[in-house]
């Protein structure tokens, strides 16, 4: 512990009758330690926030299990992540399908439609050719395809976000939030929208 005082230049030693004598340093020099190490640190910070703003965004995933993650996951978190003016990208939902498996789902599409409506959110949306529409707003534009372009897998874009869900006995939602990430869904959903009818 002495030898690490020693280091920070805390205390001093001397060889006193062939024994190492240590001794605290005089608390005003101690003073004009701290201000040589602010004054080090501060001559580094600018390169130091450079390196921090020039870092890559950070990816956030989250993983969700169940037979509800559509209603008490993803429309909690879509409808809590929206801002006047966004749109949201929805490929392959079946709403009636939803209805039927989730009960809680209409509650919360209701509340999402709600939100939708007032801010004024844009949605588009690719659903199976012959899929039954639950929601028709005015700012909600559809398209559709031949149902062998579709699995069983459907992702969604809002804000920084992509939705993956995996439906089955089971179903997976993979929530993940990064802005390059979800910029690549966007320009796969445009080529998707192009060849939809």
């Amino acid at each position: 512990s002495l030898e690490r005082l020693e280091e920070k230049q805390m205390v001093s030693s001397f060889i006193k009758d062939n024994k190492k004598v240590y001794q605290a340093t005089d608390p005003k020099k101690i003073i004009e330690i701290m201000k040589s190490k602010l004054t080090r640190i501060e001559s580094i910070l600018p390169k130091l926030l450079s390196l921090s703003e020039s870092s890559p965004e950070e990816i956030k995933v989250g993983l969700y299990k169940g037979k509800h993650i559509m209603s008490q996951n993803l429309l909690k978190d879509i409808t809590a992540s929206l801002k006047k003016g966004d749109e949201v990208l929805i490929f392959g939902i079946d709403d009636i399908k939803l209805m039927k498996e989730d009960r809680y789902y209409e509650i919360n599409l209701e509340l999402y439609l709600e939100k939708i409506k007032r801010l004024g959110i844009h949605e588009r949306i690719i659903v199976k050719k012959g899929t039954e529409l639950k929601h028709i707003e005015k700012t909600t534009k559809y398209k559709n395809l031949p149902d062998g372009d579709f699995g069983n897998v459907t992702f969604q874009v809002y804000g920084n976000k992509v939705a993956i869900l995996l439906w089955g006995t089971l179903s997976y939602l993979i929530l993940i939030e990064n802005k390059e990430v979800a910029d690549s869904y966007r320009k796969q959903f445009g080529l998707l929208w192009k060849i939809a009818r």
